[in-house]
């Protein structure tokens, strides 16, 4: 995508994230904006017990990082995108609304937001798997997009290999669950 770009949200009815995707998708084509378009629901891994592990034994499924919200990555400055999609999203079923901030521009993620994001869906738009220690109450991750952002963890499940993460996005502190794999415990002395 060409700089500057925006990143939109929209809150969409629980569990229709896939469905909201393909119609904007096919809204976007009718329309053939000059604009280029990227929609998604940003996922996370997740560790999953189960007889079939997926490809290579590896034990990792993904699920939305955000459930009930569509991310749409452009070019279209916020003035248009209010114009164009504004009503498009007022007349969907499975469309909530757009989120917005308060401020005069409103409706796009803040650049320090989407930057924190990016960084940590990298190109794939998903969260991978962390892994990291834990000493006393210190934990460090060595590997993975957490390295550098242990202060995001409010929580660690070392049982189910997940951490809650809250970060300030739409607003207000999101929370968010990742997988973190705990390779070691040791009390501090």
């Amino acid at each position: 995508m060409r700089e500057p770009y925006q990143w939109y949200v929209l809150y969409v009815r629980a569990n229709t994230e896939k469905r909201v995707i393909s119609d904007i998708l096919r809204f976007i084509e009718t329309k053939r904006f000059e604009f280029d378009f990227d929609v998604f629901c940003p996922e996370s891994e997740y560790y999953y017990r189960g007889d079939k592990t997926g490809p290579l034994g590896k034990p990792y499924r993904k699920r939305p990082l955000f459930p009930g919200y569509v991310f749409i990555e452009t070019e279209m400055p916020p003035k248009e995108f209010l114009r164009q999609f504004g009503t498009y999203a007022y007349g969907a079923h499975d469309i909530i609304r757009i989120l917005g901030t308060g401020d005069s521009e409103g409706i796009a993620l803040s650049k320090e937001e989407r930057i924190r994001l990016e960084f940590l869906l990298k190109d794939k738009r998903c969260v991978e798997h962390s892994v990291g220690y834990i000493v006393g109450d210190a934990v460090t991750v060595e590997q993975g997009p957490l390295k550098g952002y242990e202060g995001l963890i409010t929580y660690i499940n070392r049982h189910n290999r997940f951490a809650d993460i809250e970060m300030d996005m739409f607003g207000g502190k999101v929370k968010a669950r990742v997988a973190l794999e705990i390779v070691n415990k040791t009390v501090e002395r």
